[in-house]
């Protein structure tokens, strides 16, 4: 029941900032939750020996944002350089750290790495002009992203359901006990029948065999990305990111895989829509 009512209220905020004409309402929902999951991503790391520096992945953060708000990509590698370097010269002030310094400096990194950039690559897909395809696509962005959120939610539903009902293989036992074979291809099969009913009901405009070949990407990569998740809860012995959602554990737990789907959707829409 709490999954359900957080759910309640979540989606339709979420939406309203897909759909909004102002995409900055996307762009602040996403900062937040953002800075929520590397929060607790970092908070994983504290509990599995590290020290991350967090202020400094809090800063960088936003800077990725930044870039992905401006369509400035190159300058992420400049930030990436900088927080490497800024890192290390941090870690030399603790010379009593000295052998957890590399655990350290290396959860800092791949911090920003595996939460701000990966999710930054959606931020990127909400500022796309409706001109980017020929003839103007109207809400290019919004259906894009409706699509896509579509697609990760019910893959991770019909994963849940079909493996409650027939799943008896365990997928990665020592990863996350729960999860069935049977669960993963439904999963997979949900995601595929998603991009062809999105097709119907609000984007006349994607060929279908696109909607179905990034529909079996997402089935499957998603699932990967949960699963990765979970390795990192399991290496620092906790059952959930966090509490900040009733139902759901932490945001990093709601993002898992979305953060690995985002960079799909980002690269499809800049590669195959101008195509259209």
């Amino acid at each position: 029941m709490k999954r359900i009512l957080t759910a309640i209220v979540a989606l339709p905020i979420l939406l309203y900032t897909v759909w909004s004409e102002n995409p900055y309402f996307f762009v602040a929902l996403g900062s937040a939750a953002i800075l929520l999951a590397l929060s607790e991503f970092y908070n994983l790391a504290l509990k599995a020996g590290c020290r991350p520096f967090a202020s400094m992945g809090y800063i960088a953060a936003l800077g990725v944002v930044a870039f992905f708000v401006i369509d400035s990509l190159v300058w992420i590698a400049a930030l990436m350089t900088a927080l490497t370097i800024l890192s290390l010269a941090a870690a030399l002030a603790r010379p009593e750290d000295m052998s957890k310094a590399l655990a350290s400096v290396s959860a800092t990194i791949f911090g920003v790495i595996y939460v701000a950039l990966l999710a930054g690559f959606l931020v990127g897909v909400r500022i796309l002009p409706n001109t980017l395809s020929e003839p103007p696509t109207p809400h290019l962005a919004s259906k894009l992203l409706t699509m896509f959120l579509a697609m990760v939610m019910l893959t991770d539903t019909g994963a849940y359901y079909t493996g409650r009902s027939i799943g008896r293989r365990k997928l990665a036992p020592r990863v996350s006990p729960g999860k069935t074979i049977e669960g993963a291809i439904g999963g997979l099969i949900t995601a595929i029948i998603t991009g062809p009913l999105c097709r119907l009901i609000f984007f006349p405009e994607i060929p279908i065999a696109h909607a179905l070949a990034l529909g079996a990407a997402i089935g499957v990569v998603g699932q990967v990305g949960d699963l990765a998740e979970s390795m990192l809860k399991r290496g620092s012995d906790v059952k959930d990111s966090g509490t900040l959602l009733p139902g759901h554990g932490g945001m990093l737990d709601r993002l898992d895989s979305i953060l690995f789907c985002a960079p799909l959707l980002y690269y499809y829409s800049r590669i195959f829509i101008p195509k259209l």
